[in-house]
């Protein structure tokens, strides 16, 4: 039997999150691709430009094993625009520009940093550095070898 939290779980809190760089097969144009994935949807204003895709596992080895949960394969991604203009779910994978990648970091740290986001340094650098790796290859998730670009908190602008 495989653990699942609950809705009341307190490790539900998305006030926090964090963001990767993440490679996907775009099933729509059979291309690689690195986009910026979350470890949830976050709150506040970023989630209007999150959509929750299940990509195609990159080969026939990921997202295998004994132990691959199958839980969650539906990552939280961050678009360009507003999920509103570009489609939620797969029709994202149709648009050529629609997922943020590694160029787009200094954008996105800037609309977190002026939408009441705090990107936590201290945190950020503590799990890019220290003994326990977080990112790499998922028990949850068939992509690839996800890169964590920051830890992030939200604490809204009154």
């Amino acid at each position: 039997m495989r653990f699942q939290y609950d809705e009341h779980s307190p490790f539900l809190n998305n006030t926090s999150f964090s963001l990767y760089l993440e490679p996907i097969l775009n099933p729509y144009y059979q291309s690689y691709q690195n986009i910026i994935s979350l470890s949830c949807v976050p709150a506040g204003p970023l989630s209007n430009m999150v959509s929750k895709i299940d990509p195609p596992k990159l080969s026939p080895f990921s997202g295998s094993g004994p132990f691959y949960s199958g839980l969650q394969n539906c990552i939280p991604v961050l678009l360009r625009q507003p999920v509103s203009v570009i489609g939620s779910g797969s029709a994202s994978f149709k648009s050529s520009d629609a997922f943020m990648g590694a160029d787009d970091v200094p954008a996105v740290f800037d609309y977190l940093l002026n939408h009441g986001y705090q990107i936590d340094t201290s945190i950020t650098s503590m799990l890019q550095d220290g003994p326990v790796v977080v990112g790499g290859i998922s028990n949850k998730r068939s992509s690839g070898q996800r890169k964590m670009i920051a830890f992030v908190s939200y604490h809204p602008i009154v």
